[in-house]
């Protein structure tokens, strides 16, 4: 069986993590499975794969603001990159004939990059079963729907999808109410889960933290902005927080920063963790070994990280992303009215505001509340899902 996967992330790890924890279930369920996956992150080639399993490097493209992309490396008007992209994945997936085609995310593909491709591979290959798969929040409502209208993506699930996964759960959020789906596309779609690691490797020894940090503390905190290439913001305040709470407050913390920082960000924050029992790194790919460890878990809304708070039960406090899409803020609210963890908004971001948060978390914080975690199975479902549909 042959499994082609379309993620398109730019500079962010978001939408490769998600799917590599999808793969890992389709291999579960099918060894001997050969799974592409068509991937424009500059650092997807270093993520480490199942057997059987590779990636496709297509040139990368930046997502400015909704809707609105620009070519990242290559120096060429992004309407020949974007035709380029799309001659490449048409390509793959002609030659390679996949029995499944799971797309990530954007039915037609940035900028409907995926629009001749889909029409080509229908045509050509009518046995590919082709699956939409979409995070539990796209964005404000309203945002996204006159984007779906405006670039045909109501039409091409609608002619091209076979079925519809939504990672996310309707008691949370109804994805397809609050988008509109008409009722053919409701018919096709299945709500899975939310998708995490749900086959972690068991929890090692203490070896990792104690060669980190020279003295043992009461606490440990994580704090991590998955690709980072904005955290910087909400990190510099960790930094300024610990200072007001150290020595009162016992606790070690590993910022980990991703691959996607601006070095002179990097250095500014390693420069102001001098003196402190704090260690920046870029560590990056795949935190989840300290995540499992943290006390504490401090990040921005990333449907990864939360998933992963999730599924570990880890006390966190949560500093949306501000922007430009409103999918943080809102999977932020949401959450939090839950009572999955705690939350300051960035317009109400200070050492001062995180500083106590902190402490009382670590201190007084009750754990999440264990009736108001949604369903974490997401990629096994998912899995199971497209592989029935053959």
């Amino acid at each position: 069986m042959k499994v082609l996967i379309y993620s398109q992330d730019g500079f962010g790890l978001g939408h490769l993590r998600r799917n590599l924890n999808i793969t890992r279930q389709i291999k579960k369920r099918c060894p001997t499975a050969s799974i592409l996956i068509i991937a424009d992150s500059p650092v997807a080639p270093f993520f480490k794969l199942p057997p059987e399993c590779d990636f496709i490097k297509i040139p990368t493209i930046v997502k400015v603001d909704t809707g609105i992309w620009r070519p990242d490396r290559l120096p060429i008007n992004y309407r020949e990159l974007m035709a380029m992209r799309s001659e490449i994945i048409q390509d793959v997936a002609l030659s390679f004939r996949p029995d499944i085609f799971l797309v990530d995310h954007m039915p037609h593909g940035a900028l409907g990059e995926l629009a001749r491709p889909l029409e080509t591979l229908k045509r050509q290959s009518p046995k590919t079963r082709i699956v939409l798969g979409l995070r539990d929040i796209l964005g404000a409502p309203d945002v996204i729907c006159k984007q779906w209208r405006n670039e045909g993506a109501y039409d091409a699930t609608d002619i091209y999808y076979d079925g519809i996964c939504i990672y996310g759960c309707t008691d949370v959020f109804n994805l397809t109410s609050e988008y509109e789906f008409p009722a053919p596309m409701v018919a096709k779609t299945r709500y899975c889960g939310y998708v995490c690691r749900e086959n972690a490797a068991p929890e090692v020894n203490g070896g990792a933290l104690s060669n980190l940090f020279a003295e043992k503390k009461d606490y440990f905190v994580l704090v991590t902005g998955g690709g980072s290439s904005d955290a910087s913001y909400f990190m510099d305040k960790f930094i300024d927080a610990a200072h007001l709470l150290l020595p009162g407050v016992s606790f070690n913390a590993l910022i980990a920063v991703g691959p996607f920082m601006h070095d002179e960000q990097f250095q500014l924050l390693h420069r102001k963790t001098r003196g402190l029992p704090l260690v920046i790194t870029r560590h990056g790919q795949d935190s989840i070994r300290f995540l499992r460890r943290a006390d504490l878990v401090i990040s921005m809304a990333g449907y990864n990280t939360i998933s992963e708070i999730m599924r570990f039960r880890k006390k966190a406090i949560i500093i949306p992303r501000p922007g430009p899409s409103a999918e943080q803020t809102m999977r932020t609210h949401i959450m939090s009215k839950r009572g999955l963890f705690s939350t300051i908004h960035p317009r109400d971001l200070t050492a001062e505001s995180l500083a106590e948060l902190i402490q009382r978390t670590l201190q007084n914080g009750n754990s999440m509340k264990e009736t108001m975690i949604p369903d974490l199975s997401g990629a096994s479902t998912a899995a199971s899902f497209m592989l029935s549909a053959l």
